[in-house]
Parts: structure tokens; C-alpha cells; sequence
């Protein structure tokens, strides 16, 4: 049975925090429990084994880190967590930006091999289409980790949004895929003291799932303390593990769907060396269509009916003979 009564779930948050470059964006991801940290800009290799500060408060809360911009070995790495042989609290991966700058390289060049083969110009669809698949595979694995009650947290490169006539920055967007989805979104910034030259770190919250913060509220030298509270509650004794696993849903599914594919392709194919071998019988092209047509079966488009349809057609067509 998939239903379940409502419990009090363990779940982590997941974060994503943008903005330009030395905007703290990774301090920030730094004050979270027990982290195992991604990092592909080798940029947190500055804070791995040394104290950081803020508001008084001292954190030093990486206890694993993997310094790479591979694919494969991202999601190897979700898939260690979330089968429980890595211990941690929380996952850093800092930048999605430059996983996403990884996923444009190579399915362009995918797609480059393909159509230099096929003699045909470069498909920009098929690359988006293959980049989002990428995508919504990772996605699926670190809603997966946070539904086990880690934390994930992705910074992201703030791009400029440009007013088309005036060239007037009117706002700032993550360089990051559209389709990933987050429970919290900060955007960080600096403001320096033209006088003192003193940078003090200011973080905008744009989604706040947790009602802790409100939309549009500024936080300074903003930290994972002001949502430790709701996630300590909320995990705390008498929490439960969903138990689910949406990689696993969604590898299901996906088999689900090319083992339907493949099985109407068969059963097409079947269907039209039968079609071709009474051509010359009328009678038995008329009950064929008379037979489709009762079906609703389109017999231009055979393989991109449901198989069960077609088995039923099939079926039909061993009553004819």
C-alpha cells in the first residue's frame, strides 16, 4: 500500500544561495552540521581545515570533501548518502554553476558528434533536452537525500538581468538550470562603506518554504543558525524517515516507459510485415481498419500506441486468420 498516515517526517532543507563572487555565499554554506562538501571551483579549500567567523560564532563543520566538476562522480556521491555509507548532515555542492557550465560542454559536444555523423546541422532542442534530463536526474537524487533529513545546500554565480532598452541592471538571476527547485532562495550581496572601505554581507530571501524568513526580508552575515531551530524541531525525537526514494522512482518509471516503447515497437512491426504479407487480400484490409478504426488505433503512428492496444489488435488479427 503507498499511503501512510501522517508523521512528523525527518527532512532537510534544501538551500540555494547566488550572487556575485567573495559575496559569502560559501561562508554561508559553512555554517551547516556535519558537511560533506563538492566542491568544483576549489574554493572551499580555503575554509576545509580552518576556523570561520561570523557574528561571533566560530564553525569548522566540513568532516568530508570531494574537490571535482564530474558528473559521474556527483552522482555517485548522492547515491553514497543516500544509500547511508556516507555520514553527514548536510551536502554542499559549491557551485551548481559549474556543473551546469560541465552539462553545456558536454552535450554540446554530444550533439556536435551526432549531427557531424548524420551530416546534419546541430539540434539545439536535443541539447536542451539532454541537459534537462541530466538535470532532472540529479534533481531527483538530492530530493532523495533531503527526504533522509540532510540538508542540501547549492551556491550558484549570480547572472545580471538587463533592462532591454536602457541596459539598466533591474535584477540578478542564479546561473544555474531553471528546472532545479529549492525549498529557501538567498541572494547574496555586499555593500561596502565608500569611506571605511568596511564589506558587510547581506542576504535577500526571495523563498522561504519554512516560513522562518518572509519574502523580501534582509538578513546580515545570514547563517544557518536562523533556520536551525525549525529543522531541530522538526527532526528531533519522535521524527520518522519518509522511506522515500525518488532516484529509485524515477529509474522505475523511466524503464517503465522505454520497456513500453520497445514493446509497441515489437508489436508495430509485427503488425505491419503481417499487413504487408495480405496486401493483396482486400477483404482482410477492410476487417483490419474496421478493427482500428473500433480501437481508436492510428495506423500511421502503430508505435506510439500502448502496447496493450495493441495486443489487443494483435489478438484480433489471429481471429481474422
Amino acid at each position: 500500500m503507498a499511503f501512510r498516515k501522517p508523521a512528523k517526517t525527518k527532512i532537510g532543507g534544501k538551500f540555494l544561495v547566488y550572487g556575485l563572487s567573495t559575496e559569502g555565499k560559501s561562508y554561508f554554506g559553512c555554517t551547516f552540521p556535519k558537511i560533506g562538501a563538492i566542491d568544483s571551483e576549489t574554493g572551499l579549500a580555503f575554509y576545509e581545515d580552518s576556523d570561520i567567523a561570523i557574528n561571533g560564532k566560530k564553525y569548522n563543520n566540513i568532516v568530508f570533501i570531494d574537490t571535482t566538476s564530474d558528473l559521474d562522480t556527483l552522482e555517485e556521491n548522492l547515491d553514497s548518502i543516500i544509500e547511508g555509507d556516507v555520514d553527514i548532515e548536510t551536502l554542499l555542492i559549491d557551485s551548481e554553476t559549474k556543473f551546469y557550465n560541465t552539462m553545456d560542454i558536454g552535450a554540446t559536444e554530444a550533439e556536435e558528434k551526432k549531427a557531424k555523423q548524420s551530416g546534419k546541422a546541430v539540434d539545439a532542442r536535443s541539447k536542451w533536452g539532454r541537459i534537462k534530463n541530466i538535470n532532472m536526474k540529479l534533481q531527483q537524487a538530492k530530493i532523495t537525500v533531503s527526504a533522509k533529513g540532510v540538508h542540501v545546500v547549492s551556491t550558484a554565480q549570480g547572472l545580471e538581468i538587463t533592462d532591454d532598452d536602457t541596459k539598466k541592471v533591474i535584477g540578478y538571476k542564479p546561473d544555474a538550470h531553471k528546472s532545479l527547485k529549492f525549498d529557501i532562495v538567498l541572494r547574496f550581496y555586499v555593500e561596502e562603506d565608500k569611506k571605511t572601505k568596511e564589506r558587510r554581507y547581506f542576504a535577500e530571501v526571495y523563498k522561504d518554504r519554512t516560513n522562518v524568513t518572509k519574502v523580501g526580508q534582509i538578513i546580515e552575515n545570514c547563517t544557518y543558525d536562523v533556520w536551525k531551530s525549525y529543522f531541530d524541531k522538526r527532526n528531533g525525537i519522535g521524527s520518522v524517515t519518509s522511506g522515500a526514494n525518488f532516484t529509485k522512482d524515477l529509474k522505475n518509471s523511466t524503464d517503465s516507459v522505454l520497456n513500453n516503447a520497445e514493446l509497441s515497437t515489437k508489436l508495430a512491426k509485427d503488425i505491419k510485415e503481417f499487413i504487408s504479407e495480405h496486401k493483396t487480400e482486400t477483404n482482410i484490409l477492410k476487417q483490419l481498419k474496421s478493427i482500428a478504426d473500433d480501437s481508436s488505433i492510428d495506423m500511421k503512428n502503430l508505435d506510439l500506441e500502448e502496447p496493450k492496444k495493441l495486443q489487443e489488435f494483435m489478438s484480433a488479427i489471429e481471429n481474422i486468420k
